[in-house]
């Protein structure tokens, strides 16, 4: 049976959504062994929302924003458009992140992450940020 995505249409105040938001990112993280953190970032690696197991040590704020530079930069190698990059690092950390322009979608944990289950729940995430993707956008355009 098909799973119905929940959607956050950004009804209410925005804090009563970002809290809503959380407790989905909470939801997610469920069951993904390895996993420290997971964070809903800006482009510029502005955190709007998070749910963390553990202290990830990590300044996910310059990740976000190397991230959506990399990103752009990794599409033009004639492989077709970039949405996700995994990183193993020497400190021990495994780094799943997503693009959602212009939001940055960035799991945090260990050196056992279990990154197929990342890559399997990353659609449905990305699905249901849709409206709160779509707000972010707006915000941007009227700011620029």
């Amino acid at each position: 049976a098909a799973r119905k995505q929940l959607r956050f249409p950004f009804k209410g105040n925005s804090m009563s959504v970002l809290d809503s938001v959380e407790g989905h990112l909470k939801n997610v993280a469920e069951g993904i062994s390895g996993l420290k953190a997971l964070y809903l970032s800006d482009r510029d690696g502005i955190t709007l929302a998070k749910t963390t197991t553990a202290d990830s040590k990590l300044d996910v704020s310059k990740l976000c924003a190397v991230f959506s530079s990399a990103s752009e930069q990794a599409s033009k190698l004639s492989l077709g458009p970039n949405s996700t990059i995994v990183t193993f690092s020497g400190e021990g950390f495994t780094i799943v992140q997503s693009i959602l322009a212009p939001l940055v979608i960035t799991f945090v944990g260990t050196g056992d992450l279990n990154v197929g289950l990342v890559q399997k729940k990353l659609p449905g995430l990305r699905d249901s940020l849709e409206g709160v993707r779509e707000k972010v956008e707006s915000v941007i355009s009227s700011t620029s």
